[in-house]
Parts: structure tokens; sequence; C-alpha cells
């Protein structure tokens, strides 16, 4: 479930239509029974996917941080009462000037990371070149180089403090021009890597995206693949959805869409905007 925080610009994301972690459970629960059916059996693990550090017109790293400049406590209003659902927390950073690396370091500086459900998103649209005033004009991108060493990274931190599971680590992308090199991009022993099909638009778009991108050919290493949907709705405006839905049958490959396009792959990770 993404977005920037409870009760916060509803056009980030779902978490901004809930108040507090009740209301989010309830709307989760209601996407869960319409996964269910689809997903052939496997367990569903709900996950706070929360935009950390937000792009903002640059100044400093470009960037607006949830905790720093927004003054919420990160562990007290999501990570722990997450954990006590078995939830995940994501934090998810749109990099602006700044480099994945110091994003990730900058995540275990506060301690975050040291939490077993806490996981890292990397959203390279945004990624601020110098003399670039706007993250996001152009579209940002991530080197696979980079990808690679924040893995490396949380992937030792994960072993030196004996974390019982891996880290998951997504890419976010809509096109192959934002991970330059990316069939060089690849995991770590103690790191789940997910690329992510970002973007909205009609089922054909959706679909051919999806398929482009999460191909075994364009990024050979990635063995999980995630989607992202945009429900029309006060979370998601009409302008900034997908039009229409794509059903769940739909994303886990199990009919075409009217055009006759059907997922090749199923996705491990859903992201509902």
């Amino acid at each position: 479930m993404y977005g920037r925080a409870f009760g916060v610009a509803p056009v980030l994301g779902r978490v901004g239509l809930s108040n507090d972690m009740d209301d989010l459970a309830r709307d989760v629960a209601g996407w869960e029974a319409k996964i269910r059916p689809h997903n052939g059996g496997k367990e569903i693990r709900p996950a706070i996917h929360l935009i950390y550090a937000m792009a903002t017109p640059c100044g400093g790293d470009c960037l607006s941080y949830l905790d720093d400049d927004a003054g919420v406590d990160i562990v007290r209003e999501y990570i722990e009462p997450a954990r006590k659902r078995g939830w995940l927390v994501v934090l998810d950073t749109q990099l602006g000037s700044s480099d994945p690396v110091a994003q990730v370091r900058r995540m275990i500086d506060k301690g975050y990371l040291r939490y077993d459900n806490v996981q890292v998103a990397l959203d390279p649209e945004f990624r601020a070149r110098p003399g670039q005033d706007t993250p996001g004009i152009p579209i940002g991108s991530v080197d696979a180089g980079e990808v690679n060493a924040v893995a490396k990274l949380l992937g030792e931190y994960a072993r030196s403090q004996r974390l019982p599971h891996r880290k998951v680590l997504l890419v976010h992308a809509f096109n192959f021009a934002m991970i330059r090199d990316g069939a060089e991009m690849r995991g770590h022993p103690h790191v789940d890597l997910v690329l992510d099909a970002d973007g909205f638009g009609s089922p054909s778009l959706k679909v051919a995206t999806y398929n482009t991108l999460t191909s075994r050919d364009a990024f050979p290493h990635v063995r999980h693949r995630g989607m992202k949907l945009f429900p029309e709705g006060p979370s998601a405006p009409a302008y900034h959805a997908d039009a229409p839905l794509l059903t769940f049958r739909q994303v886990f490959g199990l009919e075409p869409i009217e055009a006759g396009a059907r997922i090749r792959i199923p996705p491990d990770v859903i992201i509902m905007t």
C-alpha cells in the first residue's frame, strides 16, 4: 500500500486515505480478498510503502524526508505497529540529487533497517542530475552498478545484524532508460531484488510495459517482479489512473485483456497507489 503518510496527500497513494493502521488494515483486507482467489495460493504479506524521501524543487539534496522534515516518528507510527501485524514497511527514496548508497546509509544510520520488517525502494524517475532544478523533468535514472552497490550494502548489513530474513530491494521503472546497463543489475545472497513495472495507463500499455521490462532477457539476474496499479478514485484521479484498472485475473495472467495480450510472468509484488 503506497503513499506519503497517514492522512497525507491521497493523490500520492492509498496510505494517505487512511488515518491510522486500523483504517489501512480495512483497506488491505479488501484488496487481499480480491487477490487471493487468483494468486496461485501464495501467502500474501501486506506492506506499507512509504515515500520516505520525496523529491522537491532542488535545494540541498532535492528531497523532503518524512522524519526530519515532516516530523514523523517512523518507528513508532509505522515500523513497530506493522511488525506487530506481521506486515512489512518499505522506505522509498525518490533520490533527488542524492545517490542510492547515500540514501540507504541514511536509513541505516537512523536505525530503521535493523528492523527485520523494513525494506528499501529506489525510484529513479525523480533522480536529479547536476543543473537540473526539478526532479523528474527530464525523467531520471540509475546505473546498474549503483543498484548493485545498494544490494551489497543491504546484504552485508543484514548479515552483520544477523537478521533472520533477506532484505527486499525494489527498483521502480517504466522504461529501460531508467536503469542504465540493466542487464548487469543483480541482487545479493541476502537481498531479494524486485523490478517494479511502474506507470499508469491503459490495459494495453500496462501489459506491454510489464511484459517488456520483466522478460527474462531484459534483466537476466532479477528473479522477482512487481506491478504498480493505479485505481481511479480519491487516491488517483482520472488523469492519473489506470483506465480501466486490470482485473486480478489479468494481473496474474489467467486471462487476457480485451486487446488479446496477456501477462506472461505473474508478479510477486503488487503496489497499490
